[in-house]
């Protein structure tokens, strides 16, 4: 009977003798190992594998339990196990030995049974408790009579009560029922069974602090389906609403700072088509309370230029554009039209199409009217409203997209500078405002008078031939000689004006050029008169506007070079001394001639960095002659210097560096500088001509006679040569005029102890002349043009330098 119910009972039952061989096997053995009764009876239990899993550590439970049995006590515990087929699994052993005497060979009986189950409920709950341990949310059980039955981490670190303080204590430890804590009503609606999720609370703490929760609140029913009590997860929310109200805060200074910047907000939800409005967008489109704000009334007060185009915007953004950023004009109720600038972005639901518009709308017609006055003063030109050079360009370009034969007339003050000196410069700019409007009254309706820059007009006109334009130009000078009234004062202009017709391949850019080569050529014939442009008028050079570019880079192209002419000693007939002469070779056009070229170097300021070049590379080749040419260590160095050199305030210590560089004797050195640019300079530097006659240097006055205000310069310049222009020496032989002329200056120049030199000489009858009336040094073509420096050498051996008979030659005495 005993046998039979250990065989039916559930738990496997082992019997072993003293040597741990198995007398016993139930069953329920086999079907927990896998074994057969006949299979292991007389084995020892090792022997069948299922004790003793390494890999589960149980070496040390084995000698534990062999050392609880030799003491002669049970051992019970969990073990691993294996089956037969080798799986693994958790049992449950109590091992026991048999005391006393019996008649069955057990010493030792293990009765063991399969925890499997139990241990995969236990690592389920361990996990559910872990989860709940750890979660970031208050965890709290209570019973139906309000009392906490269970209280996690969270909670603690959210309450600041610890489980053992706040199990069995009353859910008003930190709740109450006057509202706000929810107590009663939480307890009435889970009591129905009704699970409450997103209910707002707030708990007060340990700390006596009070928090923003969101409880998620459910029934507790025990195996029988009896509600027993609550459960609520806790989720503090503090800082959420903390945020959120912040956020409404900012919202609301928001809403003020784009009512102070007149910037107005507009929200628009696709779903129910309803539109938000802020107060400022009301205002902006004038608005008044009452009136509807749907899309249609928006729609209405959008000028009807722009409405399609922001109906399209709209359009697109339905589309999914995304973002959208354009300007509109709208019409308030009043008449008034102003100028919008719309941002525009949706809002995009979970598949990705538009569920909501924000948009923020700027009132711009402040800046709108700024941007119509400064792209008016873009161009036009300040002082006399007329297109400018850029607006003048672009209607001249036009013209000939158009496939029209265009003038184009350039008109230039003659002396212009000498208004500006003479009476002011205010005065000067009321007489271009003049000036300007006698150009549009002298001309045709429709065509263009623009200001190019300084005192340069252009004209600019359609379906005019030649004899036409020589009409009209005429008629331009001819209204520019009208006195011009300013200041009380009448100021009467000369004007020279370049004309270019339009070429089948010409440009804005050809054209001007042209014009602007025609005005120069008028200009260098004594002014006051027009001409017009051909191409071969400037024969090897091209438009001024090129030029001015191409001199800019003349130096650096190695494109600039010095001729050299000699100064003739009469009595000897030897030279005494060269003048540097500036030439320019362009790449393109070949020699540029001076004329040309000079005047632009002195209107760009280019004449500074040229004037230093000219200076340093004359006196380096007049005192490599000084010292390798036998009889050339007196010879001097003439150098031609501007005004714009003469008043800068470093001239003096370019001077300097030159020489010193140079190693040239100072007093070798002759400035020249030509007496109407003297005129010109009414206010020359005193401390810059100081110091030229403390280094030694001299100071030559070219083309003299020409004008009318040198004299009272001579002494205070501390002149030492005066250059007698060469309209005089031509008049010699043949008009009595000339000589006269020169005995004058003679007799001046004798009184002041100056040296004088005749320019341009170039008859035997003009150098008699000379001799007769005691003109000791003269320069010319008689002796020899101007002429590279690689050439002087060879000149010298044919006109082999001697000593003077005079006293003093320049530079020298």
């Amino acid at each position: 009977m005993q046998s039979l119910l250990l065989d039916e009972i559930g738990q496997s039952v082992i019997g072993m003798d003293g040597d741990w061989r198995i007398t016993y096997w139930n069953r329920a053995s086999e079907r927990l190992y896998g074994f057969g009764r006949d299979t292991v009876l007389g084995l020892k239990i090792s022997d069948l594998g299922i004790l003793g899993a390494e890999a589960r550590g149980q070496n040390a439970t084995d000698r534990e339990m062999a050392g609880r049995l030799a003491r002669g006590g049970d051992w019970a515990g969990e073990l691993w196990v294996r089956h037969s087929t080798g799986r693994e699994f958790p049992v449950h052993v109590t091992v026991s030995r048999i005391r006393g005497r019996h008649t069955v060979p057990v010493a030792v009986v293990a009765i063991s049974k399969d925890i499997t189950d139990r241990k995969h409920t236990e690592a389920i709950l361990r996990r559910l408790s872990a989860m709940v341990e750890s979660s970031g949310d208050a965890i709290i059980g209570a019973d139906l009579s309000g009392k906490i039955t269970s209280w996690n981490a969270g909670a603690a670190r959210m309450l600041g009560w610890s489980s053992w303080e706040a199990v069995g204590q009353s859910l008003s430890l930190f709740t109450a029922d006057d509202g706000p804590y929810f107590g009663a009503d939480v307890t009435a609606r889970t009591g129905n069974g009704t699970f409450i999720t997103g209910v707002g609370a707030k708990w007060r703490c340990k700390d006596a602090g009070v928090i923003d929760v969101e409880l998620t609140v459910s029934p507790v029913y025990d195996q029988d389906g009896v509600r027993v009590g609550a459960s609520a997860i806790a989720r503090d929310i503090t800082e959420i609403q903390r945020l959120k109200a912040a956020a409404e805060a900012e919202r609301e200074r928001l809403l003020a700072a784009q009512e102070i910047a007149h910037v107005g907000s507009v929200e628009h939800t696709v779903a129910t088509g309803e539109t938000w409005h802020s107060e400022e967008f009301d205002r902006i489109l004038g608005f008044s309370k009452g009136d509807r704000k749907d899309r249609e009334t928006i729609l209405a007060r959008i000028h009807h230029e722009d409405r399609d185009r922001v109906l399209e915007v709209w359009e697109s953004l339905g589309r999914g554009l995304g973002f959208a950023d354009f300007e509109y004009r709208i019409i308030r109720p009043g008449g008034e039209q102003r100028w919008l600038h719309s941002r525009i972005r949706s809002i995009n639901g979970a598949d990705g199409k538009p569920i909501r518009f924000l948009d923020t709308v700027l009132d711009i017609t402040d800046r709108k009217k700024t941007e119509q006055i400064l792209e008016w003063r873009a161009r036009h030109d300040a002082l006399t409203g007329l297109p400018n050079r850029y607006m003048v360009t672009e209607v001249l370009q036009d013209v000939l997209d158009g496939e029209a034969r265009p003038v184009v007339m350039f008109v230039d003050v003659d002396r212009f500078k000498l208004i500006n000196d003479g009476i002011g410069h205010g005065a000067g700019d009321a007489i271009l405002v003049l000036l300007g409007e006698r150009l549009k009254a002298a001309v045709r309706a429709g065509d263009t008078v623009g200001r190019f820059g300084g005192d340069e007009f252009v004209v600019i006109c359609e379906n005019l031939q030649m004899c036409g334009a020589q009409g009209l130009a005429e008629r331009i000078r001819e209204a520019t000689r009208q006195p011009f009234d300013v200041d009380g004062r009448q100021i009467y202009l000369n004007v020279s004006v370049g004309i270019a017709l339009a070429d089948e391949e010409d440009t804005a850019e050809s054209m001007l050029q042209g014009a602007d080569a025609a005005m120069y050529r008028a200009k260098s014939a004594g002014g006051d008169s027009s001409a017009i442009y051909d191409a071969r008028m400037t024969g090897r050079a091209t438009g001024r506007l090129d030029l001015e570019s191409d001199l800019r880079l003349a130096l650096e192209r190695n494109e600039l070079s010095l001729n050299y002419q000699p100064i003739i000693d009469l009595s000897a007939e030897g030279a005494v001394g060269f003048e540097a002469l500036l030439r320019w070779h362009h790449h393109e056009h070949g020699p540029i001639m001076p004329d040309t070229f000079i005047p632009i170097a002195e209107e760009t300021g280019l004449i500074l960095p040229i004037g230093t070049w000219v200076l340093r590379e004359a006196l380096h080749q007049v005192q490599q002659w000084r010292t390798e040419v036998p009889g050339a260590e007196n010879f001097t160095a003439a150098v031609n210097i501007s005004g714009r050199q003469l008043v800068a305030s470093d001239f003096p210590d370019i001077v300097e560096a030159a020489i010193r560089d140079t190693g040239i004797d100072p007093a070798a050195v002759h400035l020249e500088i030509t007496e109407t640019v003297l005129m010109d300079q009414p206010d020359l530097p005193k401390e810059t001509l100081q110091r030229l006659a403390r280094l030694g240097v001299g100071l030559s006055i070219d083309d003299f006679g020409t004008g009318y205000s040198s004299l009272s310069y001579l002494k205070w310049l501390s002149a030492r040569t005066l250059k007698i222009d060469r309209t005089f020496v031509e008049e010699l032989g043949t008009d009595p005029h000339g000589a006269t002329i020169i005995e004058l200056v003679l007799g001046m120049a004798e009184s002041l102890r100056l040296d004088v030199v005749a320019e341009g000489v170039e008859t035997n009858a003009q150098l008699a002349e000379l001799r007769r009336l005691g003109v000791r040094l003269a320069q010319g073509y008689l002796w020899s043009k101007p002429l590279p420096a690689e050439r002087i050498p060879a000149w010298l051996k044919s006109h082999p330098a001697r000593v003077p008979a005079v006293e003093s030659l320049p530079g020298v005495g």
